[in-house]
Order: C-alpha cells, then sequence, then structure tokens
C-alpha cells in the first residue's frame, strides 16, 4: 500500500520525502554526536554498581546500577547487547566506571563491554578482563 502510494506521487513530491528523510537522519546524528560531545567535555568519572537485570526500551537485555554524585544517588541502565546470556547473572553487584555529564548526572554510560571503554577512548582495565570471557562469541 505504501509502495503504490508512492508511485503515484509527482517526481517532485519525491525528492521532498527524501529531503525529508535525510534531514531528519541528519538530525539524530547530530543529536548524538552532541550528548557525546557534552560527556567528553563536562565529563567526569565515579563508579557505579549494577544492582538488577532489566530490559531496555527496545526490549534486549539491559542492567540497571546506580551511582552517587555530590551524596546524591542516582539511577541510570547500561547496555547488555553483545553479552551471552547464561553469563548476565554474573554482573549482579559488580562495579564500573560510570562516565557522567557534570551539569547534568542524569546524562550518563556506565563501561560495561569493550566497545563501551573503546568509544571513550578507554582501555578495559585489568581487573575487569572477566568481562571478555562473557562476551558473545
Amino acid at each position: 500500500m505504501l509502495l503504490k502510494k508512492a508511485n503515484e506521487m509527482k517526481s517532485n513530491e519525491k525528492v521532498l520525502m527524501v529531503v525529508l528523510a535525510m534531514a531528519l537522519i541528519a538530525f539524530g546524528f547530530w543529536m548524538g554526536n552532541r550528548r557525546a560531545n557534552r560527556l567528553y567535555e563536562y565529563g567526569y568519572w565515579t563508579k557505579g554498581v549494577i544492582f538488577e537485570l532489566g530490559t531496555d526500551y527496545k526490549g534486549r537485555s539491559a542492567f540497571n546500577y546506580e551511582f552517587y554524585v555530590g551524596g546524591k544517588k542516582y539511577t541510570s541502565q547500561a547496555s547488555g547487547v553483545g553479552i551471552r546470556h547464561g553469563a548476565f547473572q554474573d554482573f549482579i553487584g559488580k562495579s564500573f566506571p560510570v562516565v557522567y555529564n557534570s551539569k547534568d548526572p542524569m546524562e550518563c554510560n556506565m563501561l560495561v563491554r569493550p566497545s563501551d571503554f573503546s568509544s571513550h577512548g578507554r582501555e578495559l582495565p585489568d581487573s575487569l578482563l572477566w568481562v571478555l570471557g562473557c562476551m558473545e562469541k
């Protein structure tokens, strides 16, 4: 049905739809980069503890964690994508680095997976090498 409607559109309408779609995609990338830049510019590091398993907005496995800034407790969620399902329990109660925006601590990332560390220009610390055995092959 959608394809039929697309075929009925005039060529200038098709061009307009493509330009609009490209603009929305570019806006999404821009917003993602702004968040990463804020964490880089205003980012502080602390320690967070995973307290339970959860699911993200797409229904994938995730870790719920907490950390403290200035005596105030914050909770957030870290992705569990790439971790073997049988290994999730091994993460409960474990501490991992958290980078947060000093102006808005709710804007944060817990570094659990090796890819999390590399995205922040860090190497997986020796104390967390056990995580490699929990990754999907």
